[in-house]
């Protein structure tokens, strides 16, 4: 039997239903960009067309700047994806050539200019005439070029002239859509077109000039490719975005910076400074949802019913979140075991507004911290991983700032408001930042290194014992770079030697953030009851020290550890010894 989450969760169906929604122009165009791009990404790009013609100049704005820029890995800058943009020319056709024509005409003239030159190369062909003639004047021998093979070449190019400008398609594949696209531009934009067609001639000139030189190609276009990515962070550093370079720069920052001197820091870091001086002081995400359901003349075009069934619809395929969604930052009832840090936030949310969303805005600015700079088992952070490894982050530094001001007992109310009250959280993540790296990462790294020595010396397979010692250079290699996390992939090739427990503890303590390997420390829990992944809590760091610092037992399996005394394991039921008899 098929439920009704299974239909609505199936691209088509889902389009189907989302085209059947009352004042859908209204609801789509209410979407944040970011919501609307998970919400394509999951119908697919070419059946989205009929929901990419509803978008608004800004919302695609948005949508490009997270769709059609990509990176190889977290903290590496992402780079154009021209070969996604041409995709996006042919769906945005499909609602006509005026359509696509106007929304380009929209955009940025440098991302149009970089978006254009990635497909094609534009010659000035009355210049290029007086080139060619005067190179036949020279002797080949002198040139090296041959006039007669450059416009037989030239000729079995596809291309379309624009007055003196010749366009020639670089990719064939996308050659339609753009020159539909400039097209429609000449008709509509002319002056526009020509301002393109200009700038993408004088980078095509350099390459017609030196005629094979790409060094001097690869710069014009890296310029206007900078310039174009420089926009787009600024409109992302808008939203609170943070650059994977900055990121970068914020984390290495808090690893090496000493933890007294994080602890003692009266104002933000240089990072964090930029970041905020670029960012309006005011939210604008409160003042836009205002906007969503109201009309110019203020009148709603969407009733509310149509408004919850919109959402309701995008909430089954995942493109929501659950609107019962249990948060770490909520108000309401507390748990036993919640972080000292979720009740000092929630206690100044009832004693300060102003102080609660300051404090607010700096979690964002770490989530998205980590989303940009920092991996996560090999991948991007996923931004509810992030919120909680951010909160859990802060809570270490929490902890090491509230210090012995409460003793033994647990801390009072006011004593923890006190804490977030004099201190930020930027400054509780980068202490709690450093504590992961120095008292974790480097821990666990040398107590992996003194494990491979032992698991070589007592391997009886000499090819084996081989591959330990060239892990454990590589793990040597990795600590020197200051990058221990990229000791963890080369696990995998000692899994047999090492043993399951050890490389899965191990592959957690070496991430880039690490994790809370199982049955090695309590975790704390949110409200909703669920366990925490990330180290929260220096108790924690003292069970992971603990257990690491046990002896290994290499046998044929590798290194085995007895559990720690506080993982919790339910205790076995000694068996009777032969012979023996039990007692009734």
């Amino acid at each position: 039997m098929t439920t009704t989450l299974a239909r609505s969760t199936h691209p088509r169906h889902l389009v189907a239903r989302l085209l059947e929604q009352p004042g859908l122009v209204h609801l789509v165009q209410g979407l944040e960009a970011p919501v609307l791009t998970r919400l394509i990404r999951h119908i697919g790009l070419e059946d989205a067309g009929e929901i990419v013609a509803l978008a608004t100049t800004e919302q695609l704005k948005g949508i490009f700047d997270e769709d059609l820029w990509r990176s190889e890995r977290p903290g590496k800058d992402e780079t154009f994806d021209a070969d996604r943009f041409a995709l996006w020319l042919e769906v945005m056709l499909e609602a006509g050539e005026a359509f696509a024509a106007q929304k380009i005409a929209e955009l940025d003239e440098d991302f149009v200019t970089m978006a254009l030159y990635k497909h094609v190369l534009v010659i000035d062909v009355d210049r290029l005439g007086v080139q060619m003639t005067s190179w036949e004047r020279l002797s080949s021998l002198q040139r090296g070029d041959d006039p007669d093979l450059i416009e037989r070449a030239l000729d079995n190019c596809a291309y379309h002239e624009f007055e003196e400008f010749r366009v020639i398609a670089m990719n064939q594949q996308s050659w339609d859509a753009i020159l539909l696209v400039l097209v429609e531009l000449d008709k509509e934009h002319h002056a526009l077109l020509r301002a393109l067609l200009e700038r993408c001639c004088a980078m095509s000139t350099v390459y017609i000039e030196q005629y094979g030189g790409l060094y001097d190609v690869l710069t014009s276009e890296e310029m206007v490719e900078s310039d174009a990515a420089a926009e787009r962070e600024d409109r992302r550093e808008q939203g609170g975005f943070v650059a994977p370079s900055a990121a970068v720069s914020f984390l290495n920052l808090a690893r090496v910076t000493p933890l007294e001197e994080l602890l003692q820091a009266r104002t933000y870091d240089a990072v964090t400074r930029a970041h905020f001086r670029a960012v309006p002081a005011e939210p604008r995400a409160a003042a836009a949802a205002t906007r969503r359901l109201a009309t110019p003349d203020g009148k709603t075009a969407a009733s509310a019913e149509s408004v919850r069934s919109f959402l309701e619809v995008l909430r089954e395929a995942d493109i929501l979140p659950p609107a019962a969604e249990p948060a770490l930052l909520t108000a309401g009832a507390k748990h036993e075991d919640e972080l000292l840090f979720t009740s000092a936030i929630r206690e100044v949310m009832a004693r300060d507004a102003e102080l609660y969303a300051k404090r607010l805005m700096e979690l964002s600015y770490l989530v998205n911290v980590l989303i940009s700079g920092c991996s996560h088992e090999g991948r991007a952070f996923r931004p509810f991983e992030a919120v909680e490894a951010a909160i859990c982050t802060c809570n270490l530094g929490f902890e090491r700032l509230l210090g012995e001001r409460a003793g033994r007992k647990k801390p009072s109310l006011d004593e923890l408001a006190s804490v977030l009250t004099e201190h930020d959280a930027v400054k509780m993540f980068m202490a709690g930042w450093s504590l992961l790296h120095h008292e974790v990462q480097l821990f666990a790294a040398d107590a992996l290194r003194r494990t491979l020595a032992t698991l070589a010396a007592s391997q009886s397979d000499a090819e084996v014992a081989r591959e330990v010692e060239r892990v454990a250079v590589g793990l040597g290699a990795d600590l020197d770079a200051g990058k221990p996390w990229r000791a963890r992939g080369k696990l995998g090739r000692i899994k047999q030697a090492l043993g399951g427990e050890a490389r899965s503890v191990f592959r957690a303590l070496l991430d880039e953030l690490p994790t809370l390997p199982r049955g090695v420390g309590r975790g704390a829990r949110p409200r909703g009851g669920r366990r925490l992944r990330f180290i929260s809590t220096a108790a924690q760091i003292q069970a992971i020290q603990a257990w690491l610092e046990q002896p290994a037992v290499v046998g044929a399996k590798g290194p085995e550890r007895s559990a720690p005394a506080d993982a919790r394991a339910k205790p076995r039921r000694k068996r009777p010894q032969p012979g023996s008899s039990r007692k009734k």
